[in-house]
């Protein structure tokens, strides 16, 4: 067995890993025979009463360590992060190689890992996935998992992926499902390319694999200013999301009426950029291409006409600045008008052009700290700025170009807050800035 297994970095004090004599710097490499090379195997091997661990010391010694679970279920372990396996594809929109010039290196790195999508639902191509990770997908039961998919013609996906030959993609999801393992698809939308009648072959080849694929999330194709295209890629207009909506809706009746589920579910950005009505959320069913952009509108308008039904108490007005992106601002400031007549408050709404990462960015969650500078040049924002939390990175809280809410308070004199990921964060935190204006602290 090499010596590869997962390094401890901390033991807690009266943990079961202490009692087993576990200690910093050592490494496991198997539980009950069993290699753990990521902390993910490791938890999944841990899951009974008692286990017996083949544990590598600092001094390179191997060691057995018995490890007694049932009276005390916390391992009390903090382990090193697994190293991420990167992406091998050289996609035709990949939007890392749109990135400008001297972006931070954790914005450059692209992760295709499958243990990374069923922790976090970020999307895989399965290129790099091997028979042994299929097996040990399967055995630990890491489902759901986030598949991008583009295209079912073998051809044009290698064209799209940039790969020489094709891949095996339907081969391993169908090993994926037989294994009990349920997918997520994801087609991201290139005028020209993938639409049309292989937009529809797509997807009925997905639907032919329900239940065990749950949704396919359709996604307009993101173009900046930056990195060289492999080919010449079209944006969505206005007139296109509209044709596309028409389109996807007729099928989404129909699976409706077979399933009682849309099945293929159009991002959002489709339905603001056409001016088209967000669907009601019935029709999200569970939400679980949310992080994609797939009904994130209707849970923020949902969850607004919440708040407004709220009964408040009169409170001191707030006069500040909501920041967002260009294709969301509309439908915001809609939204804050309605709340200023309501409450007596006098919030403004400003939309910030995307200079960093180009005009074709319209969406909040990728405005620059510099693009929020420059929009609220020469005005008078009030007496603070929110800016949008989903442009934020976790955990440090930087925006992409590496400026922090407080480089944007110091630079603008003002406080700037993050408007959290939520309409009940944003209200959260209304109610902190009310409270503080009364006087009343914190």
């Amino acid at each position: 067995m090499k010596a590869r297994g997962v390094r401890i970095l901390e033991v807690a004090r009266g943990s079961a890993a202490e009692s087993a004599g576990l200690r910093p710097g050592d490494r496991i490499l198997a539980v009950d025979g069993h290699e753990t090379p990521d902390e993910l195997a490791l938890r999944f091997h841990l899951a009974g009463e008692a286990a017996e661990l083949c544990v590598l010391t600092p001094d390179g010694d191997r060691r057995l360590r018995a490890i007694d679970l049932e009276a005390n279920p916390f391992p009390g372990l903090t382990l090193e992060e697994f190293e991420t396996r990167t992406c091998q594809n050289a996609c035709l929109f990949c939007f890392v190689d749109q990135l400008p010039p001297g972006a931070r290196p954790a914005l450059v790195l692209k992760d295709d890992d499958f243990r990374l999508s069923f922790l976090h639902g970020n999307y895989i191509t399965l290129t790099n996935t091997t028979r042994q990770d299929l097996g040990r997908i399967i055995e630990e039961r890491l489902s759901p998992l986030y598949v991008s998919v583009h295209a079912s013609d073998p051809l044009l996906r290698a064209r799209i992926l940039g790969r020489r030959r094709p891949d095996d993609l339907f081969g391993k999801m169908q090993r994926l499902l037989r294994g009990g393992i349920r997918l997520h698809a994801q087609i991201v939308l290139m005028p020209g390319i993938n639409d049309g009648p292989r937009l529809k072959q797509t997807v009925s080849a997905l639907y032919a694999l329900h239940p065990g694929v749950r949704s396919v999330a359709i996604v307009p194709v993101g173009l900046s200013d930056h990195g060289p295209p492999r080919t010449r890629l079209r944006g969505v207009t206005p007139e296109y999301a509209r044709a596309v909506i028409a389109e996807v809706s007729g099928w989404q009746e129909g699976f409706r009426a077979e399933t009682g589920s849309p099945f293929a579910f159009l991002a959002d950005e489709f339905y603001l950029q056409g001016g088209a009505p967000v669907p009601e959320s019935e029709h999200y069913g569970d939400f679980a291409q949310i992080e994609d952009g797939i009904g994130m509108v209707r849970t923020f308008l949902d969850d607004f006409e919440t708040a407004m039904a709220r009964r408040r108490r009169p409170a001191p007005p707030l006069r500040g600045t909501l920041v967002t992106g260009a294709l969301f601002f509309p439908l915001l400031e809609r939204c804050i008008g309605r709340w200023n007549r309501r409450s007596g408050m006098k919030l403004r709404v400003l939309s910030a052009p995307n200079r960093y990462m180009g005009s074709r960015i319209t969406v909040a969650g990728l405005l620059a700290g510099r693009d929020i500078l420059e929009a609220l040049a020469g005005r008078d924002p009030g007496d603070w700025v929110i800016v949008p939390g989903e442009a934020l990175s976790v955990p440090d809280g930087k925006l992409l170009d590496d400026l922090t809410l407080r480089d944007l308070s110091a630079r603008l004199g003002r406080p700037v807050y993050s408007g959290g990921r939520s309409v009940r964060d944003f209200f959260r935190l209304l109610g902190r800035l009310r409270r503080r204006k009364a006087g009343l602290g914190l």
